[in-house]
């Protein structure tokens, strides 16, 4: 999957810090448009991190190494009982898949072993199918639709 960006910026006018993927826009709290030169308090690359990040950009200073701690063991907790979307497994299955868009069972197998996920290789593959995802090539082989 894509990596993605995220910037903690916080606003000139009134000083709030808020995620964004890019330096355009408007502040969320205040309204204000954003300057080519706001600044960027940090970069993160999950929407996890972001949160923790946002939040301490907003708390005062004596009290962000207390914070910090407490938002990582909540966020390592979230992240182990975190599951893959459908849509993500998808996106995995197709970077997985050959030049052509197939995919065979064993490829899918080990993709679902790798994110711990318990579904049945053939119900994911008919999901997928029934949702127009793919399509049944023969026993044990799928190609994606573009």
């Amino acid at each position: 999957m894509s990596e993605q960006r995220w910037l903690v910026i916080r606003c000139p006018n009134c000083k709030q810090c808020f995620g964004h993927r890019s330096l355009t826009g408007r502040c969320p709290h205040c309204g204000q448009s954003l300057p080519h030169d706001t600044e960027v308090v940090c970069e993160v690359q999950s929407a996890a991190h972001l949160h923790i990040e946002v939040a301490l950009a907003n708390t005062p200073e004596t009290l962000r190494a207390s914070l910090r701690k407490r938002l990582e063991q909540n966020n390592r907790s979230f992240e182990s009982t975190e599951e893959l979307s459908p849509r993500a497994l998808m996106a995995v299955l197709r970077k997985r898949a050959d030049e052509n868009g197939i995919i065979d069972k064993k490829t899918v197998l080990l993709a679902l072993q790798q994110y711990d996920c318990e579904i049945p290789v053939d119900d994911l593959m008919e999901r997928a199918e029934s949702e127009g995802f793919a399509l049944r090539l023969h026993d044990g082989n799928w190609q994606f639709f573009e």
